[in-house]
């Protein structure tokens, strides 16, 4: 990478917008060109419900090994004079948005009630030659653009990371939600509540009953089973641990399951169907040869009856 950073072009801005135009530019130069904490400078913004959003603009580079293009939007209010539990005199939060983290964590350190020490933590490379426009209006801004990590046994409030979609929208690349590694259109790193989930399949198994379908036979599945421990067709325990499974699909695999255990029945029913309409028949041929030999042995205890002296 050697001189590579050193042409990067790219553009970031930070943004305090409160009630007012005033704006300060300051030249950032290269205090982002570091992983770590950073910290951007001190506000004093009076109590009352006094808003500064901070929005960090990364892009604009020629590097073809980096990508920073995206942004950050921190949002900070103050308080009507009461604190939290901590004893922090505002809230805030922060999103991330484009194809960059610029910052995963915020943090604010309470100086005073009313004065505050921003710090940011940048994951990654997110620009050189940056700038630094602020506009205030009732509070004041203080630029310290310095590697500092937030200092200790102080009062502070780690802003919460929040996404903020206004309108309806379009993502090209892969979301991830509780990871920042997403590998396939939507990766979630924990649960998923929802009323209706729909999953579209074209593979559904209605070619189950189609007359040249050959399913296994019950000692066939016997035999497979006693080998292997699950059904054919059907991912083992270990392989759902390391690969997870395509909802749609695993459906589509027990349903055809189903269809197949439906048709072992339907062909149980008929078998027994047939073996009962035997043993009927066999019934009645034993009740009419129960019959006959009653007849017989009346028929010879009155022979002998006659013959008796």
């Amino acid at each position: 990478m050697k001189t590579t950073f050193k042409h990067l072009r790219n553009l970031l801005l930070l943004l305090f917008l409160f009630n007012s135009s005033s704006a300060q530019v300051h030249l950032i130069g290269n205090n982002f060109n570091f992983p770590g904490w950073h910290k951007l400078g001190i506000l004093t913004l009076p109590q009352g419900g006094a808003d500064a959003e901070v929005k960090i603009i990364a892009g604009g580079g020629y590097n073809a090994i980096a990508n920073q293009q995206g942004e950050c939007t921190i949002h900070f209010r103050t308080s009507n004079g009461d604190s939290n539990n901590n004893g922090f005199y505002a809230s805030g939060s922060f999103y991330n948005s484009g194809r960059t983290i610029i910052t995963d964590v915020v943090k604010v350190v309470q100086i005073e009630q009313s004065t505050w020490a921003f710090y940011a933590n940048i994951p990654s490379y997110i620009g050189y030659g940056s700038v630094l426009n602020l506009i205030t209006g009732q509070g004041a801004w203080t630029t310290d653009l310095v590697r500092e990590e937030p200092p200790a046994n102080s009062v502070f409030l780690n802003l919460t990371e929040e996404f903020l979609v206004r309108s309806d929208s379009y993502f090209i690349g892969n979301v991830g939600i509780g990871t920042y590694t997403p590998q396939e259109r939507l990766s979630v790193n924990g649960n998923i509540r929802a009323r209706e989930i729909k999953v579209e399949n074209s593979n559904w198994p209605d070619y189950v009953f189609e007359d040249a379908y050959q399913k296994k036979s019950l000692p066939e599945l016997n035999l497979f089973i006693k080998q292997y421990k699950h059904l054919p067709g059907i991912p083992t325990a270990l392989e759902v641990h390391k690969n997870g499974i395509e909802v749609g699909d695993m459906n589509a695999k027990l349903l055809r399951k189903i269809e197949e255990l439906t048709l072992h029945l339907i062909e149980k029913d008929q078998n027994d169907t047939r073996q009962n309409d035997i043993i009927i028949r066999q019934q009645k041929q034993i009740d009419e040869l129960i019959q006959t030999n009653l007849s017989i042995s009346d028929k010879l205890t009155k022979l002998e009856n006659r013959i008796a002296p």
